[in-house]
């Protein structure tokens, strides 16, 4: 018999895990409260990547011997426009393919009436679609959570899901929070030309990484004039009239035309009616899972940011793809947290999987301008580190440099492989380019026999 597969939330993590139960052979529904490619594909995750391209471009420009003398100026009104073409290409891609796999898309904003019934209404809170199916996979995502007197307004007090609407640009901002978003948009905004005043609370920059990763990045970015306040908590922002002061806990005032803040998410988890289904989960916090997404309730799934940090995509999407499968009655792997690369769309990039830290650790440093790529591009400084235990097994990696998470890629599918230093230091990559590196870090470790 064929399952029928509810998915809730049409965001990345739900449309994975949809297509995946979906080509498992289940009958598939899922339920999206906005258009889908949820709040990532519009208004968050999609935008903010078109921004850090066009700073990339601008850096590009800037730093290049052969472009440097011909300027040029970000143009906000165009990269808005291009937001919105790529959202719309983008998501209208994932319908088609949700389509084609014949999954079934429901529009509203679902709850739970039972352990197998959701039931779907709209804004106005009238029943629009009533559901049964033997699993149900929760993927709503996460909201941003902001205390009373650092709230956006979105005008002058701004926060990711704003980042479709940044036009005109300010001469100014303060960006309060160091974590990935905080510092990518600290960096896209020096990049376009926005003078930055940066926050960065007692927790430093990029705390869920290696400390050598995040000192080596906020001192770039100093470098390139942002102005960076440290170990500072944003206490308040108040308005003025022409633009804003954000006051730290030291007392000391930063005025700008804007602030934006990014310091945190939760899973969105509020209004679905868990209790219905049998499952109590505290506010704020997500519900434990096993390694394919199941909860305590059989048949009950979350993935993504609904099931709690860290919230990247990717690992959202391979969460989502074990679940869709093994609702669906197949029978995947596990999911395996440490070959889920973290990364930061910075310039210089930061990336970082695995385990690099530890008793049983040792770890080979190389610095970037060991290859031959890097030298063909603006900026050769950065590291990569590629960490393994006692047997020689690979464990984990860190990287700071151009294109970061790709030099990466290689050091995670080793991970998942069991390879040891060997293994990897007997493949080269082509020449010249970033993924050398993973290589030549394996090599740079003595080998077992000479």
């Amino acid at each position: 018999m064929t399952k029928h597969i509810i998915v809730v939330g049409g965001g990345p993590a739900g449309i994975e895990a949809a297509k995946a139960a979906a080509k498992a052979g289940s009958q598939v529904s899922l339920i999206s409260e906005g258009p889908v490619g949820g709040r990532a594909g519009w208004h968050s995750l999609l935008p903010s990547k078109v921004w850090l391209t066009a700073a990339d471009t601008m850096g590009l420009l800037a730093e290049s011997p052969v472009f440097a003398e011909a300027g040029g100026q970000s143009d906000s009104t165009a990269i808005v426009a291009q937001i919105q073409a790529v959202k719309e290409s983008w998501n209208s891609r994932q319908v088609e393919e949700l389509k084609s796999l014949g999954v079934e898309i429901v529009n509203g904003i679902a709850s739970f009436e039972s352990t197998d019934q959701v039931v779907v209404k709209n804004g106005e809170g009238q029943e629009v679609a009533r559901l049964q199916g033997e699993a149900v996979i929760v993927a709503t995502g996460s909201v941003p959570f902001f205390p009373p007197n650092l709230r956006p307004d979105g005008k002058r007090i701004l926060a990711p899901r704003f980042a479709g609407k940044l036009d005109p640009l300010p001469k100014s901002v303060v960006v309060i929070g160091a974590g990935a978003t905080g510092c990518e948009f600290t960096y896209l905004f020096n990049r376009l030309g926005v003078e930055v005043t940066w926050i960065v609370d007692p927790y430093g920059v990029l705390p869920a990484f290696a400390p050598s990763a995040g000192q080596f990045l906020g001192e770039i970015l100093e470098k390139r004039g942002v102005k960076t306040i440290k170990e500072q908590f944003a206490e308040r922002i108040d308005q003025t009239d022409d633009g804003v002061e954000v006051f730290a806990s030291d007392g000391k005032r930063h005025p700008a035309e804007m602030a934006f803040v990014a310091i945190g998410r939760k899973p969105d988890l509020s209004r679905l009616n868990l209790e219905a289904a049998g499952l109590s989960v505290k506010t704020g916090q997500a519900p434990e899972v096993d390694g394919f997404g199941q909860s305590s309730v059989p048949g009950l799934y979350f993935v993504g940011d609904a099931a709690g940090p860290p919230m990247v995509a990717n690992r959202a999407m391979a969460q989502a793809r074990i679940a869709g499968l093994h609702a669906a009655g197949a029978k995947p792997a596990s999911y395996r947290p440490d070959t889920v690369i973290a990364a930061i769309y910075t310039e210089p990039q930061v990336a970082q999987v695995g385990r690099v830290e530890g008793e049983d650790v040792q770890t080979i440093q190389m610095p970037f301008a060991a290859g031959l790529k890097t030298h063909l591009l603006p900026e050769d400084d950065g590291f990569v580190e590629l960490a393994y235990d006692g047997d020689r097994r690979v464990v984990g990696g860190l990287a700071v440099g151009p294109h970061a998470a790709d030099v990466l890629a290689p050091i995670a599918l080793a991970i998942q492989m069991n390879a040891t230093l060997d293994d990897l230091a007997s493949l080269y990559g082509a020449h010249p380019t970033v993924s050398e590196l993973a290589f030549m870090a394996a090599r740079a470790v003595n080998p077992t026999s000479v």
